[in-house]
């Protein structure tokens, strides 16, 4: 044999074990795919149930938050209007009160009339006596008509409320 025919032969033979570990290679890259597509497929899952109960702690958090803020503005709410708000005439429903100043505070200006229209279930001799009641305090201007809600900032002679003598 010649050295053309060796070389040729010994080339076959490299390049077909060459052939074979490359078809090796390609069987066990596309094992090893697999397997990490599997793995990422479970690890996704995971992942997806993770964030569902995250959610859920997340709306259950959110719902109790809001639930005990209502429930904390409820009780507030509460205390404000059974309390007593500086010394109150015993004769004075303590109820009208509360509504009187309430309305008045929310409006700054209001009338008797339509303080009236706001307050129901009270007779307007009634109210009218407590808005008096509420101007001899300092809280209100009242002028027999029109009432005026004065800021507690301005009228520091109220302890207890903004500032403090």
């Amino acid at each position: 044999m010649d050295s053309q025919i060796t070389l040729n032969i010994v080339t076959i033979c490299i390049s077909t074990i060459l052939s074979i570990g490359a078809i090796l290679l390609s069987i066990w890259f596309y094992r090893e795919s697999n397997k990490q597509n599997k793995e990422t497929a479970l690890m996704q899952t995971d992942i997806k149930n993770a964030i569902d109960k995250l959610e859920q702690l997340y709306d259950r958090t959110y719902t109790d938050t809001f639930g005990a803020l209502k429930t904390q503005l409820d009780a507030m709410q509460k205390h404000i209007f059974t309390s007593s708000v500086g010394e109150t005439n015993n004769s004075e429903p303590n109820n009208l009160r509360f509504y009187v100043i309430g309305c008045v505070t929310d409006k700054t200006n209001i009338s008797i009339d339509e303080l009236c229209n706001e307050v129901k279930g009270f007779k307007r001799t009634e109210i009218t006596e407590t808005v008096y009641s509420i101007h001899r305090e300092g809280l209100v201007e009242f002028d027999g008509n029109n009432i005026k809600y004065l800021r507690l900032d301005n009228n520091p002679s109220i302890v207890g409320q903004g500032d403090t003598k």
